[in-house]
């Protein structure tokens, strides 16, 4: 009874093993990586700073400059997002005009994360998703008001 109990831990060992490395019976067909199509280099798009004034309180309490760029894959979508980058900027300025102001209320400085993720989620619902991989935060500029 033991020694059958052992053969029966071992193959089940076995059995695991070769599923886990994926060899004999579970190899699968094909790598992975050949699977995959081979990435296009990530092209960066430069849009004009973009400047805010900030209301709160009913009067100006500062302007904010942000500059941006956006990062797509492949030359069909660069020039897809150049040809549009103006109605790009400007659903950028609407959104932030709004919702900086509501940031700033819950904290002191601008978060360049928040906002980086903020204007990939507007990039999306204006172009559609695959058109903007990614928005680098270069710099946050705010100058206060006194």
């Amino acid at each position: 009874m033991g020694i059958a109990a052992a053969i029966l831990i071992l193959a089940g060992g076995a059995v695991a093993a070769m599923k886990w490395l994926a060899i004999g019976p579970f190899e699968v067909a094909g790598s992975i990586e050949e699977e995959k199509e081979p990435e296009e280099e990530p092209i960066l798009i430069d849009v004009a700073p973009l400047m805010l004034q900030v209301i709160l309180e009913d009067k100006i309490s500062g302007t904010i400059q942000i500059q941006i760029k956006l990062e797509t894959a492949g030359q069909e979508n660069a020039n897809f997002l150049k040809r549009r980058l103006t109605k790009v900027s400007d659903a950028f300025l609407q959104d932030l005009h709004g919702f900086v102001p509501r940031l700033l209320r819950k904290k002191e400085r601008l978060d360049a994360i928040i906002l980086k993720d903020r204007l990939k989620v507007i990039g999306e619902r204006l172009l559609g998703k695959g058109y903007i991989d990614d928005v680098l935060v270069q710099s946050v500029v705010e100058t206060p008001i006194r």
